[in-house]
C-alpha cells in the first residue's frame, strides 16, 4: 500500500487515497471516527509544520522545545493551541511527503498552511527530517489500521436520563409519598355460552 494523501476530515474520520500492490488506486473514505492513537500521531506533525512554515512560535526554538509545548499547553502560545494539522500528501513513490493543516490567528479567523515537500530519507533543508519521517511512519501506520484493522474510535453515545430532581424540592426536605390503595376487582358471573 502506498500512500498518496491521509486526510483527517471535520467529521473526525479518514479520507486516505492509496495505490494497491496492482497499481489500482483507491480512494477510500471512513464513515467512523478516527482512533485516538491516529489522532495523536496526526497531532505530533504539529511541531514540524510550525518549523516548515516558520510561524512565530518556532522562531529560536527547536523541535524538543516545540514537542514540550505540548505537556505544557496552558500557553497561549504553544503551537498546539494555534496550530493544527489534518493532511499528509506523498510522492509517488513516498519517499517526499507534505504536511498541511491550518493556523487560529488572534481574531479567531482560520489560514490554512501548506509546508514545502520534504524529502523523507534526506533532506537537507531540514534539520529534523529523521524525526519528522519517524512521526510520518507513524501516521502511515495507524492509517493502515484504520482501513485493513478496522481500527476506529468508539464514538460515545448521550443517553437521555429522566430529571430525578423535577418540581419544588428543598434541601433536606422530604417529599410525602402517595399511596394508593388498590381496591378489589369486582367479579360477575359469565354469560353462558349457548
Amino acid at each position: 500500500m502506498l500512500f498518496q494523501k491521509i486526510q483527517l476530515t471535520r467529521q473526525n474520520t479518514l479520507n486516505v487515497v492509496y495505490k494497491t500492490a496492482d497499481g489500482d488506486v483507491v480512494d477510500f473514505k471512513g464513515g467512523n471516527i478516527v482512533h485516538k492513537d491516529l489522532r495523536q500521531a496526526i497531532h505530533a506533525l504539529i511541531p514540524h509544520l510550525a518549523l516548515l512554515t516558520e510561524q512565530r512560535e518556532a522562531v529560536d526554538r527547536n523541535l524538543k522545545q516545540l514537542q514540550a509545548q505540548k505537556i505544557t499547553d496552558e500557553d497561549a502560545g504553544s503551537v498546539f493551541k494555534r496550530l493544527d494539522v489534518d493532511c499528509v500528501a506523498f510522492s509517488d513513490d513516498e519517499r517526499e511527503a507534505s504536511v498541511s493543516g491550518c493556523r487560529i490567528l488572534m481574531s479567531g479567523s482560520v489560514i490554512k498552511l501548506a509546508a514545502p515537500s520534504i524529502v523523507l530519507a534526506d533532506d537537507e533543508n531540514y534539520m529534523y527530517h529523521d524525526e519528522l519521517a519517524a512521526d510520518i511512519e507513524a501516521v502511515k501506520y495507524e492509517a493502515k489500521a484504520y482501513i485493513e484493522e478496522k481500527k476506529w474510535g468508539i464514538k460515545q453515545a448521550e443517553i437521555a436520563f429522566e430529571d430525578p430532581f423535577k418540581g419544588n424540592v428543598e434541601a433536606g426536605e422530604v417529599p410525602e409519598a402517595s399511596i394508593e390503595e388498590e381496591k378489589p376487582k369486582k367479579r360477575g358471573r359469565r354469560a353462558k355460552a349457548a
